[in-house]
């Protein structure tokens, strides 16, 4: 007889409605982070350039502290309601933050309610963006026994697919001036944002629950109605080097035209040409997921970090030795090889830390807060390092400090999995 609660196989439509909202995402963080000097001016009050930038990157890290808040609504909501639902809520919210950018009147036109208006679109996008990942990422795991973690990596890989299109609209936005940002320009920009959204909610309507979720469902929810503490603080620091090393490529940009006064169409261009590369390295990818899938073995994700936390501050070394394009092209690359085999199996080892009762809610908390702790102040604490200690080469001691705490999640993760009550979670598959 066949199993009820077996999935069918993961579908090219799954995987595009699931990972569609991560993409959305990722290209607006993208965006704001390529804009911010053109943010800075136009939206936030300040004396000289650094502190418009500092005001543009705090709100930029403000905003993901409404993640938890969000992973926690909207984790609950696709754990009783389901993984779709929850999804369609997390699109549509970032869609209308990523409208009222786009339309928001400047402060020279409405004074202070320009950059609180800006604070309410992040703050809107960080509450939807706290549900998007754990609920997209659990309908992909659940529909994928024993392949989980390979189902799970086309979310990294939607991530690379939206930099390339965010780094190649920013570059071609920039190519009338390269040197400054304007505003049209920053505005196009997010309404291309805005227009996605249609598109991702049509994706999603379509999708299915897995059918060991509405079997779960059906029956008595466990005396322990949410996931341990100790669970989402580890899947908070395994995101840790994932998320630093993915908003340094964010902050770049605005680094090589503050600190090494490159034009910004350079500085874009190899942004471009490395999400090029980047997404060259999928198969390779995959390759690295299926086999995490078979032996549930994490030397290589150790290996990864500790060789990052030894390469980050002598590459800001070599980056400000030799301040080119191609240096910024290789820099960001050379961290995106050696953290393949950290960031392949990631989405869906994290996964496997929380049952399937509170994989929703555990996950988008863990994850949201990771990212809040160590991704979205990434580049307000690269742009203070810099002005505090004078020093251009301070953001790598950033990646040193992340890449420890991943190195800890990743232990503390194997230990869990390994014992009594998470043997069946770390079963190799067949």
């Amino acid at each position: 007889m066949a199993d009820a609660t077996a999935s069918p196989p993961i579908t090219v439509r799954m995987i595009a409605g699931a990972s569609i909202g991560n993409a959305l995402e990722f290209y607006d963080f993208i965006i704001y982070g390529f804009f911010a000097s053109s943010l800075a001016s136009a939206f936030f009050p300040g004396k000289d350039a650094t502190t418009q930038l500092l005001l543009t990157f705090g709100t930029f890290g403000i905003s993901f502290f409404a993640r938890p808040v969000g992973a926690f609504v909207l984790g609950i909501f696709a754990d009783r309601k389901g993984r779709v639902p929850a999804m369609i809520v997390c699109v549509a919210l970032m869609t209308l933050a990523s409208a009222m950018i786009a339309l928001m009147p400047t402060r020279a036109n409405i004074g202070l309610a320009a950059p609180l208006g800006i604070l309410l679109a992040r703050l809107i996008q960080g509450f939807a963006l706290g549900g998007e990942f754990g609920s997209a990422t659990a309908l992909m795991i659940e529909h994928s026994a024993g392949s989980e973690t390979r189902a799970a990596s086309w979310q990294g890989i939607s991530q690379n697919f939206a930099g390339l299109f965010a780094s190649g609209t920013a570059w071609a936005l920039s190519a009338d001036n390269p040197a400054v940002f304007h505003i049209l320009p920053f505005r196009i920009a997010f309404g291309i944002g805005a227009l996605i959204g249609p598109i991702a909610l049509a994706l999603r309507r379509g999708l299915l629950e897995a059918p060991a979720f509405l079997e779960q469902r059906r029956r008595p929810r466990p005396i322990k109605e949410h996931p341990t503490f100790s669970g989402v603080l580890i899947a908070a620091g395994m995101v840790a080097i994932g998320t630093a090393q993915t908003y340094l490529t964010i902050y770049l940009p605005t680094y090589a035209a503050t600190q090494l006064h490159m034009h910004a169409g350079k500085a874009l261009g190899a942004v471009f040409l490395n999400y090029v590369v980047t997404l060259a390295l999928t198969p390779w990818r995959l390759m690295i997921a299926r086999r995490f899938d078979h032996s549930h073995r994490t030397y290589a994700m150790l290996l990864s970090c500790l060789v990052m936390l030894a390469a980050g501050y002598p590459a800001f070394i070599l980056l400000g030795l030799w301040p080119s394009p191609v240096m910024l092209f290789l820099l960001p690359l050379g961290f995106t090889v050696i953290g393949m085999f950290y960031n392949a199996p990631l989405s869906g080892f994290m996964g496997m830390v929380f049952s399937l009762h509170h994989r929703g809610v555990g996950l988008s908390i863990g994850y949201a807060l990771g990212i809040a702790l160590f991704g979205g102040s990434a580049p307000f604490i690269n742009t203070w390092l810099v002005s505090r200690t004078g020093d251009p080469r301070s953001p790598g001691l950033y990646l040193i400090f992340a890449s420890i705490v991943s190195i800890a999640a990743i232990l503390a993760a194997r230990r869990r999995l390994k014992s009594e009550a998470g043997q069946a979670a770390f079963k190799p598959a067949a």
